[in-house]
């Protein structure tokens, strides 16, 4: 089964819904339960009081300031659990502050570099941050959309809609690129996991082509762009050092979706999706 429900875009309350479920640290932005493999993220306005300025930047990254309210903040503690959160196999879950106790969820994240500014500490001196810049997929099994609209193969990236064209073995390539190394620049680390998400997405749907990979059964409708409607699901978080691997994605009707998620036997579905993925990607 997932290791968390939470669904893009909707709103939880972060004692009830979060931390009597999950435990972890429940003040504070950065909470880091130890029985579970989530570590939640939270952003919000109260963070500038700190000197925090959590924002989305040109390139589609999410910016988030690491935790210490005075002096220079140090990786170590919340901030090395963001920085290492994929060697020790634990998912980013981000949220925004809405007030009175309040969060939306804003989507799976994934660490891709950090860079230091000098900000304001609580008390008004100068020192050091850490500003984690991190991937957001809003929704990782909807593809991308936010709650109020369908998965929306139809607003892709000016690479995606590049992808829709490429050879599918050509396709394939580009989706199983090597992740990038801890030396590999920051700008370039970041586009190449970027890249290889997207490609890994285009790469999925267009493999299954009118069929769901599950029951085998007909996309239930197409697209405005005349395209088969299935939804990319996630069999396995963070594999192969990366957001995404093929092997570890298949495209599913919706129906076949929601039963992977929600079912009484979506366990022993998800195990069986597995097992055909070993078929489908020899």
């Amino acid at each position: 089964m997932p290791v968390h429900t939470f669904v893009a875009g909707q709103v939880y309350k972060r004692r009830t819904d979060i931390h009597a479920v999950y435990s972890g640290q429940s003040q504070g932005g950065i909470s880091t339960p130890a029985a579970h493999p989530l570590i939640f993220l939270i952003t919000g306005e109260s963070g500038s009081n700190f000197g925090y300025s959590d924002r989305f930047v040109e390139d589609g990254t999410f910016w988030y300031t690491g935790e210490g309210q005075v002096g220079d903040q140090k990786m170590a503690s919340g901030n090395a659990a963001i920085k290492h959160h994929k060697e020790s196999e634990k998912t980013l879950l981000l949220f925004s502050d809405i007030n009175h106790g309040q969060v939306r969820f804003m989507g799976e994240a994934t660490y891709l570099g950090d860079h230091t500014e000098v900000k304001p500490d609580k008390n008004g001196n100068l020192r050091k941050v850490i500003v984690f810049e991190l991937g957001l997929d809003t929704d990782p099994d909807e593809g991308g959309h936010t709650g109020d609209e369908p998965a929306t193969q139809e607003s892709p990236s000016v690479i995606e809609r590049g992808m829709w064209k490429l050879p599918l073995d050509q396709l394939r390539q580009m989706a199983m690129e090597k992740p990038p190394s801890q030396a590999t620049p920051p700008e370039k680390q970041k586009r190449i996991l970027r890249t290889r998400s997207e490609a890994v997405k285009v790469y999925v749907l267009r493999r299954a082509g009118n069929n769901c990979e599950a029951c085998t059964g007909a996309a239930p409708f197409l697209t405005p762009k005349g395209r088969p409607y299935l939804e990319p699901h996630h069999l396995r978080r963070l594999a192969d050092g990366g957001p995404d691997h093929p092997k570890w994605v298949i495209a599913l009707c919706p129906t076949c979706h929601r039963r992977a998620h929600y079912a009484v036997d979506g366990e022993a579905f998800n195990t069986k999706l597995k097992a055909k993925m070993a078929d489908i990607e020899k």
